[in-house]
């Protein structure tokens, strides 16, 4: 019995226009290859998706809202004066807390998530080993309303006054990450450390605040170097104040939306002889928005790729499936004048259909998980791999596949069994 099913078989497709072996493959294998690239794009897409949501949730340690930085160019005369630098600083604070809008004004050298960071060893008594094997941490150095601009928690102790100034001891405020690595579970307020860059003396750490993302919030976490301190402008000796004028910016938090105090900042503040300029002018949640730019490029750039490459494959599955129908119609004539039903015949495509599209699925899973290795692998905080992107995303091209294959499908199950036999 099994053997005359065979022959029938054969007999049936004998008597169609059957597209050659070589032929089926080769359009089987279009339809497998666009599969398997869809799998690849869409999984793809879904990880960055899931990357970029996890990364803009991310508390990056500061309050980012209302808050202006602009680097600034002191006057060339009073940088060719050094003993007129800090006065010329304090006056720059003092006409910036005058313009309308502004809450608080800060001083700092390298500002979080933007381009530059002072980079220094440190150790934890006098004996200090060679450079090459201190501990390192960023430094910053600011003004005592820091915290206050940048909405930064204090952890313990306190924050710089106006009385850590040069002619007193030298004063470091750390974060929370050094504080551990520094001083594992002990107090670490009151306890000192020795920096060879600020000099031989010994620095006292008066207080512990939280940490920044200095690296921005997808660099920070996979970050070399995350411990921080900060130190008192008012303690940078007077040989470096020219360098370090020329790299302080200025921070101002707004009770108003933060560009629009630009224009009248930069008239309060530039000088007798109008010589004192404002330029990089960033909001803090531009800078934030930035560290995540590759991220969100690369999210679009996937979805776009993602969608072309579902629209071509249920476009492909629909054409192959049609053309391919279309050379089965003598064949379908003689099964539904033999008794098949048109429910029989549309399972016949259907599987058939179904064949490559698991097929092409198998592939693309296999490559997506590939990519992802790749993509952690390029892409600062991507998320592992997690079979949710999976099982989103591939009954997603499933169903799409299955619907362009059901309507070649159905036309199929709807031929009239002569006007088929007629087409030979």
């Amino acid at each position: 019995m099994r053997t005359r099913t065979r022959e029938l078989e054969q007999t049936l497709r004998a008597g169609a226009r059957t597209p050659t072996g070589s032929s089926r493959h080769l359009h089987g294998a279009f339809v497998v290859s666009e599969m398997a690239l869809a799998v690849v794009l869409l999984v793809a897409a879904a990880m960055l998706g899931r990357t970029l949501l996890h990364l803009t949730a991310l508390d990056p340690g500061l309050n980012i809202r209302n808050v202006l930085v602009t680097r600034m160019a002191l006057s060339p005369a009073t940088l060719e004066n050094p003993g007129q630098i800090r006065a010329a600083w304090q006056d720059v604070l003092d006409r910036a807390r005058r313009v309308p809008g502004v809450q608080s004004v800060t001083m700092v050298d390298t500002v979080p998530m933007r381009q530059g960071n002072n980079q220094l060893g440190y150790w934890t008594t006098a004996a200090v080993p060679p450079e090459n094997q201190l501990p390192i941490a960023l430094a910053t150095s600011v003004t005592p309303d820091y915290l206050k601009v940048m909405g930064i928690p204090l952890l313990k102790g306190r924050f710089f006054n106006d009385h850590d100034r040069m002619d007193n001891e030298l004063v470091v405020v750390i974060d929370s990450v050094l504080a551990q690595h520094a001083f594992g579970g002990q107090e670490p307020i009151g306890k000192r450390l020795w920096v060879p860059d600020m000099g031989s003396n010994p620095v006292r750490v008066v207080g512990v605040v939280g940490h920044v993302r200095h690296w921005g919030l997808a660099g920070d976490d996979q970050s070399q170097v995350r411990s921080q301190f900060y130190y008192p402008f008012a303690q940078v000796p007077d040989p470096l104040l020219r360098r370090w004028s020329e790299l302080m910016s200025i921070a101002v938090r707004t009770s108003i939306a933060p560009l629009s105090v630009v224009a009248p900042l930069r008239r309060e503040v530039r000088g007798a002889a109008n010589d004192q300029v404002l330029y990089e002018v960033r909001t803090m949640e531009q800078l934030a928005s930035e560290s995540v730019a590759r991220q969100r490029f690369l999210l679009l750039l996937f979805g776009i790729f993602a969608g072309f490459a579902l629209l071509l494959a249920c476009i492909g599955i629909y054409g192959v499936l049609a053309y391919l129908t279309g050379q089965r119609v003598p064949e379908f004539g003689v099964r539904m004048a033999l008794g098949a039903t048109g429910r029989d015949v549309m399972r016949l495509v259907l599987r058939q259909s179904i064949g490559m599209i698991f097929v092409g699925v198998g592939i693309g899973t296999a490559a997506a998980l590939v990519a992802a290795r790749v993509l952690r692998d390029l892409v600062e905080g991507m998320q592992p791999t997690e079979a949710s992107a999976f099982a989103i995303m591939i009954p997603l091209l499933v169903a799409a596949a299955l619907a362009a294959s059901f309507v070649p499908a159905r036309r199929a199950s709807r031929l009239d069994p002569m006007s088929a036999l007629r087409q030979e």
